[in-house]
């Protein structure tokens, strides 16, 4: 591929580009309401077919899965995972409407396009088909086949995702790899490469009234607290037998299945941490965090990697609302998440907590689980890992390599199901995911384009490293 010819191509058609993405990302495609799935999914099926492939919304029990293929007799083979699902757009705190993908300047990181799904992942799922465009403007053909498995239910577990690996297996198979266009520059603009992804156990605890106290029926009036034991103590009471002060994990067995590091990589996570590679205050400063967990920033990171999290995501009891309303609750909730490494898995998991309840006396409290799915692990020697390193030194010049990243996604279905390895990256910043002001930066959408066009390049003709330790 003329890979700079490409790279000026989409510079001259940019602002086009800018505004094909702004119109998808204001679709709504929200996950727990089903607000403007089906019409999302259609308009995946539109960008497949923009390239000439051909598309196919499956049913799912859930929200649809577009799958598409752009056949062209290549030697290589790309899947492109994706999601058009986002969160919703509840939170407090928004500087423009939540779906209005508008452009406003932010400090230190110059106009950015703000809108759910802007990075996690509508917008880069719009600038890859942006970048394929371009390629076929100036080279006419694309370097390889693409095959498109793009799922609407990513924020919810992807629990439809299984069964339609299964049912798609023969399809699937076909690809070489797995690709998952995202922006992975942090606020400093330093790119990020991942070598996996932790594993997901959503759960909700629930404490109701009962034998052992509390109103059974309806919330009753404060007062009465004098005589009627409270839920919403008895969770939080619950909640807080999980951990010490320092918030260390103290459920017995949870760390049982926990596997180090491999040695190669966690010798890089220590050569890039000694270097200053990794800066742990570009965090502090974007997330507006004062102290971690670790005062020491080389034990912070290596926590981030090597070990599992328990994190309560949000309690529910009682009256909210403004001012006043003394209430004594029937019911109260948690849900809470789980974030699990080599070698755990997650029904062994959901056993320990299950365990650790009824040995502190609180048998009475229910878990309902919401998501569950496995760890994935990659091998730094994959070549499509090594093709997007190369990307990354060739247009920026340094990248951090991940050991795993601390989040989830269903990788697990394409390394154990299907048995593809898979990358995730792209240049682009974006952030603020599952908050609000979620944006991505508009020159970092270019920059994504551009990386997308050199990964291509390095993917079809680059060396192919050998396999090693994963």
């Amino acid at each position: 591929m003329n890979v700079s010819a490409i790279h000026a191509e989409l510079e001259q058609h940019f602002a086009s580009d800018l505004e094909d993405i702004r119109a998808f990302l204001r679709l709504k495609s929200i996950s727990y309401t089903g607000e403007g799935i089906r019409e999302t999914a259609d308009a995946v099926a539109g960008l497949i077919a923009s390239l000439g492939g051909e598309a196919e919304v499956v049913a799912t029990p859930g929200h649809p899965i577009v799958y598409g293929e752009l056949w062209q007799d290549a030697p290589k083979t790309l899947l492109i995972y994706g999601m058009y699902d986002v969160m919703p757009t509840d939170e407090d705190g928004w500087m423009a409407e939540p779906f209005g993908a508008e452009i406003h300047d932010l400090p230190n990181l110059g106009p950015s396009l703000i809108c759910r799904g802007a990075v996690n992942t509508k917008g880069p799922l719009a600038a890859f088909f942006a970048a394929m465009r371009g390629v076929q403007r100036v080279e006419g053909i694309l370097p390889v086949n693409l095959l498109f498995a793009i799922e609407g239910e990513e924020e919810m577990g992807s629990r439809s995702f299984p069964a339609f690996a299964g049912q798609y297996a023969g399809q699937l198979k076909r690809a070489d790899v797995v690709l998952f266009p995202f922006f992975e520059q942090d606020e400093a603009g330093m790119p990020s490469l991942v070598l996996g992804t932790k594993g997901l156990l959503y759960v909700e605890l629930i404490c109701n009234g009962g034998e052992w106290g509390g109103p059974t029926e309806r919330g009753i009036h404060g007062s009465y607290n004098a005589w009627v034991k409270n839920p919403a103590w008895r969770l939080t009471q619950a909640l807080a037998s999980f951990v010490d002060k320092e918030e260390q994990i103290v459920v017995d067995g949870f760390f049982d299945r926990v596997r180090p590091l491999p040695q190669r990589q966690a010798d890089l996570l220590s050569e890039q941490i000694g270097s200053g590679l990794m800066d742990a205050q570009v965090f502090r400063d974007a997330y507006a965090v004062r102290r971690l967990k670790d005062e020491d920033d080389r034990a912070a990171w290596q926590r981030l990697f090597s070990q599992p999290q328990l994190n309560i995501d949000g309690l529910f009891a009682g009256y909210i609302g403004p001012e006043t309303k003394t209430v004594l609750p029937h019911r109260a909730t948690a849900k809470v998440d789980v974030r699990m490494v080599p070698d755990m898995e997650p029904d062994e998991v959901l056993a320990t907590l299950r365990a650790h309840l009824d040995r502190g006396g609180f048998e009475d409290i229910e878990i309902k689980v919401y998501n569950s799915y496995p760890w994935s692990k990659l091998s730094l020697d994959e070549p499509a890992v090594q093709a997007m390193i190369r990307t990354y030194r060739k247009l920026h010049g340094e990248v951090q390599v991940w050991p795993i990243n601390p989040g989830s996604a269903p990788y697990y279905v394409f390394e154990r199901l299907l048995g593809l390895p898979y990358v995730t990256g792209g240049l682009g910043h974006g952030s603020r995911q599952h908050s609000s002001n979620e944006y991505c930066t508009v020159a970092g959408i270019l920059d994504f384009e551009k990386s997308m066009v050199t990964f291509l390049d390095e993917f079809t003709r680059g060396p192919r490293a050998p396999q090693g330790e994963t």
